[in-house]
C-alpha cells in the first residue's frame, strides 16, 4: 500500500471558508476566538475551562450508564481533566470516512494535550438527536475492483424522529460482504459489523456498538445526548439560550451577513423567527419557531416560560 497526502483544496466540493481556514487562517481569523494553528492554544483554551465538581459528578454518573466503568472515565472524573470533543451523525456501518478520521484526530489531540501536563479524554458525541434519516440510512465502500458501492438500509423511519432511535431494518450485509469479501481482513469486518446487529437495534446503538469496537482501545467515552441525565446537565446551558435567544439570534443574522460579504458561504440556515430549540414529543421532533416571545411548531404552542420550566 502506498499512502498519499493531498490537500484538502484538491478534494472536490471544498468550500471557500474551510480552505481558508486550513490554509491561511488570517483571512478567516475575525471569524474565530482563537488560531487552531497555533500550538499553545489549545492548552490555553483549557486552562479558562470552568466546570462545577457537582456537574462533572453528575456527567461522570451518566457517562458511566452509558460506557461502564473505564480508565478514561477514572480520569474525567478528576479535577481539571478536559474532553476533546467529536461527533457525528449516528449513520449505517459508521456512515462516511471522515467519523473515524474526526475521532482519530480527538485521540491524538487528547493524547498530545496529555502530554503537555493538561489531563485529557477524547469524547465522541453521538448524534442520535439528528432528525434526517436519508443522510444516515446509507454509506459507500470500495470493492476490490475500486468501485464506489452504495450500501443502503430499507429502514422507513416516521419523519422527523430521532434518528438514533428508529430500529435499523434490513441492514444490506450481504451487499457489503459481497464487497469486502475478499479484502484481507474484510470477513473479520463483516464479522464485526454483525455483531452489532441484534434484532432489534437502532442506528444509535448500532453505530456505538461499531465505533465502540473500534475506538475503544483509544479510551474513547462515548455521550449520547438523549440520556435524561445528559439532558438534566444541559438545562441550564438551554435556560441561558432562552433567556439570550433574541441577541443570539440578531448575532446569528449579523455573522451570517458578514460571510456572505466577504464571499463565504453562511454556516446555518437562520431566518428571524428561527429558534433555537426543538421540542420532543414522542417520538416526533418538531422544530418551534419564535414569534412574539411565543414558541410555536406543528401541534405545539408555548410560551418562553414553559419552556423555560422544562427545558430538557
Amino acid at each position: 500500500m502506498e499512502a498519499k497526502c493531498i490537500r484538502q483544496t484538491g478534494i472536490p466540493h471544498t468550500t471557500r471558508l474551510f480552505a481558508d481556514y486550513l490554509y491561511d487562517f488570517d483571512r478567516v481569523s475575525p471569524y474565530f476566538l482563537r488560531n487552531p494553528h497555533d500550538p499553545e492554544v489549545f492548552g490555553k483554551a483549557a486552562s479558562e475551562v470552568e466546570f462545577p465538581a457537582s456537574r462533572r459528578a453528575a456527567l461522570v454518573q451518566a457517562l458511566r450508564r452509558q460506557n461502564g466503568d473505564s480508565d478514561a472515565l477514572s480520569r474525567l472524573s478528576e479535577h481539571g481533566t478536559v474532553a476533546v470533543v467529536t461527533g457525528q451523525q449516528v449513520g449505517l456501518f459508521s456512515g462516511p470516512a471522515y467519523t473515524i478520521y474526526k475521532a482519530l484526530t480527538a485521540a491524538k489531540l487528547a493524547k498530545q494535550l496529555s502530554s503537555t501536563g493538561v489531563p485529557a479524554v477524547p469524547v465522541f458525541w453521538l448524534a442520535t438527536e439528528d432528525h434526517d434519516l436519508e443522510e444516515v440510512n446509507h454509506t459507500w465502500v470500495f470493492d476490490t475492483s475500486h468501485r464506489a458501492i452504495a450500501l443502503r438500509a430499507a429502514t422507513k423511519g416516521k419523519a422527523q424522529t430521532p434518528v438514533g432511535r428508529i430500529k435499523l431494518e434490513d441492514p444490506p450485509l450481504g451487499a457489503l460482504r459481497e464487497a469486502l469479501g475478499d479484502f484481507p481482513f474484510g470477513g473479520d469486518i463483516v464479522s464485526l459489523v454483525e455483531s452489532t446487529l441484534t434484532e432489534g437495534t437502532t442506528f444509535g446503538a448500532s453505530f456505538y456498538g461499531l465505533l465502540k469496537a473500534l475506538l475503544g482501545r483509544f479510551g474513547f467515552l462515548f455521550l449520547d445526548p438523549l440520556d435524561e441525565g445528559i439532558r438534566a446537565i444541559a438545562a441550564p446551558l438551554l435556560v441561558n439560550a432562552l433567556d439570550s435567544a433574541p441577541e443570539l439570534s440578531r448575532q446569528i443574522l449579523a455573522r451570517n451577513s458578514e460571510l456572505t460579504a466577504a464571499q463565504y458561504h453562511a454556516q446555518v440556515h437562520f431566518e428571524n423567527e428561527t429558534s433555537l430549540f426543538f421540542r420532543l414529543d414522542g417520538e416526533e421532533r418538531k422544530a418551534l419557531k419564535r414569534r412574539n416571545g411565543q414558541y410555536s411548531g406543528k401541534d405545539v404552542r408555548l410560551s418562553a416560560e414553559q419552556l423555560r420550566d422544562a427545558p430538557e
